[in-house]
């Protein structure tokens, strides 16, 4: 099979990617896939071409979902990949999921490349920044504002994510999901 450039990257990403189209490889991943367990060393990066991923760890023996991504996103563990040290965080496919992913050792090669480091630098910037409001919200918002920021910041997370992950994500049971949503309505 021909591997082609993502057709989910800008023009510049994508002209740049044929330098390095041989080192990717592609995986179609059934939904609710294990690509990363929490406290395994990390060795790929992901590219997300079709489908979700989300980033979780267990607490108190309860899944924690902390982020989701979708195409044109880059997933991995990026401290345990460049330190060699173990996961905090397991990464698992929400849905049939075509992906593009890198060893450790091709990633290097990649980040040399002016480009392509760019907009691996300008994702992770948006990721840790939506992160951050994420918490901040977290902390001083109640559930049913975060839920409504949810609603209104990233409707897709709503339409694709299954219900049990949008309640861990927002820090609440699935039952005070279920009231939430009843009352916005």
């Amino acid at each position: 099979m021909k591997q082609e450039e993502p057709q989910i990257a800008p023009p510049a990403i994508r002209l740049a990617w044929k330098k390095y189209r041989h080192l990717w490889k592609s995986a179609e991943v059934p939904a609710k896939h294990l690509l990363l367990k929490e406290g395994d060393i990390s060795r790929k990066a992901f590219l997300i071409e079709k489908g979700s991923i989300r980033t979780w760890f267990y607490h108190d023996g309860k899944e924690i979902s902390f982020q989701f991504f979708f195409e044109g996103d880059v997933v991995s563990s990026r401290q345990s990949m460049r330190k060699h040290t173990p996961s905090p965080f397991s990464i698992e496919t929400l849905e049939p999921t075509s992906i593009r992913w890198l060893d450790a050792g091709d990633m290097e090669q990649v980040r040399k490349d002016p480009v392509l480091y760019q907009f691996i630098i300008e994702q992770t910037s948006d990721k840790q920044a939506e992160f951050m409001q994420h918490f901040f919200s977290y902390l001083k918002d109640s559930p049913t504002q975060r839920y409504e920021n949810l609603l209104r910041q990233k409707p897709e997370v709503i339409r694709r994510v299954p219900l049990q992950h949008i309640a861990s994500y927002l820090g609440i049971t699935q039952v005070s999901l279920s009231r939430i949503r009843n009352k916005i309505k």
